[in-house]
């Protein structure tokens, strides 16, 4: 299913996958993920920023203009409301988007291109699907190349990573976790997280 997956991204409009991405998988508490994205070209100016969470997320704060310019998330960690940290810099519009307890991203998907004097690339659009068919967004500005991951039947929704610098969201990938559980892998092994005190891991 993960394998399937994995094509499906790449041949949905998403030949814009970076070699960032689909090379990386993850195990967190003995829980295998996958690790899909970044979209885009990877800029020199950019910090990774890579976040791997415990909890349900209850909202996905934006902010946009004429691109996205920042992404935060903010998670239920066993009833406590936790607010990861913020990917990017200001922008002209302010967008908040509730979840419903049960609800999870099935699509996360946008458009992404250069933008500025400078050329730089960047994310210029997100929109979200949920399982429970609410669309939400476009948020930016919907030109450009477009991206789309489509989570199916087999892996749910585990978390974002990325590249932002103090204006802009630059690139976004997500992870997928399986519903089935590995016990074993082929080498080389996966890079393993240890679970910290805090509910989120960040950087």
């Amino acid at each position: 299913m993960v394998l399937f997956l994995l094509l499906d991204l790449m041949h949905t409009g998403n030949s814009s996958l970076s070699a960032e991405g689909l090379k990386m998988s993850i195990i967190q508490n003995d829980q295998f993920a996958i690790k899909l994205g970044v979209t885009g070209r990877v800029s020199h100016r950019s910090d990774r920023w890579d976040e791997v969470c415990y909890g349900n997320i209850k909202q996905i704060l934006i902010t946009h203009g004429d691109a996205i310019n920042s992404i935060q998330l903010a998670y239920d960690y066993n009833g406590i409301p936790i607010l990861a940290h913020r990917h990017g810099g200001n922008g002209d519009r302010f967008d908040c988007i509730n979840l419903l307890s049960w609800e999870t991203l099935t699509v996360v998907k946008g458009y992404y291109g250069p933008v500025g004097n400078d050329g730089i690339h960047v994310v210029l659009s997100l929109t979200f699907v949920t399982s429970g068919g609410t669309t939400y967004g476009p948020f930016g500005r919907e030109s450009g190349t477009p991206f789309c991951f489509n989570i199916r039947n087999g892996v749910h929704f585990w978390g974002f990573h990325g590249f932002s610098n103090s204006s802009y969201l630059c690139n976004i990938g997500i992870y997928v976790k399986p519903t089935a559980e590995y016990k074993h892998h082929f080498l080389p092994q996966p890079q393993k997280f240890v679970a910290a005190v805090s509910a989120c891991k960040a950087s």
